[in-house]
């Protein structure tokens, strides 16, 4: 009787030893990829930064870009404005003339040339369909992205994001 109970304790022994060891190398397994995850998260630290870096450079570019265009433009308006007034100081002379010979002709009635120069330009400026509605017209006629695209003179990128958003 003792010797099955010495015999059942030695048994017991070694099986808690066993379990102590894959305790052991589950805990080995679980440190090392703690480790890993670690380097991993470090790594995407590093490459986030760079690239945060590189979006703050490429930004400060953007904005130098920016401000030498709107200088650029500012000067170019000023000298428009400038054209602009010498001009109408050029044409005032002129529609003086035009309205003496008008008045010796006996006809006071504007011409009808301006009115329509008006009409088609503000023709222009206001589409009378918004853009998706065209898109969708023209891609109902059977018309690709491209020819679409060619013929509201807008990117093909745009025209196909209007098409997918309908």
């Amino acid at each position: 009787m003792t010797g099955t109970l010495i015999f059942i304790l030695f048994l017991m022994n070694i099986l808690l030893a066993f379990a102590l060891l894959i305790l052991y190398m589950r805990q080995n397994k679980l440190v090392e990829i703690e480790k890993r995850q670690k380097l991993a998260l470090e790594e995407a630290e590093q490459v986030m930064a760079a690239l945060l870096e590189e979006i703050k450079e490429e930004n400060e570019r953007l904005i130098t870009r920016i401000k030498e265009s709107r200088e650029t433009e500012d000067k170019m308006a000023d000298a428009m404005a400038a054209d602009i007034i010498m001009e109408k100081k050029d044409s005032v002379p002129a529609a003086e003339e035009h309205q003496v010979v008008q008045e010796a002709e006996g006809s006071l009635e504007p011409t009808a040339e301006p009115a329509s120069v008006q009409s088609s330009a503000s023709g222009e400026a206001d589409d009378p369909m918004p853009l998706r509605e065209q898109v969708e017209l023209l891609a109902e006629q059977g018309l690709t992205v491209t020819d679409i695209a060619r013929k509201l003179n807008k990117g093909k990128t745009e025209i196909e994001l209007l098409m997918k958003f309908k």
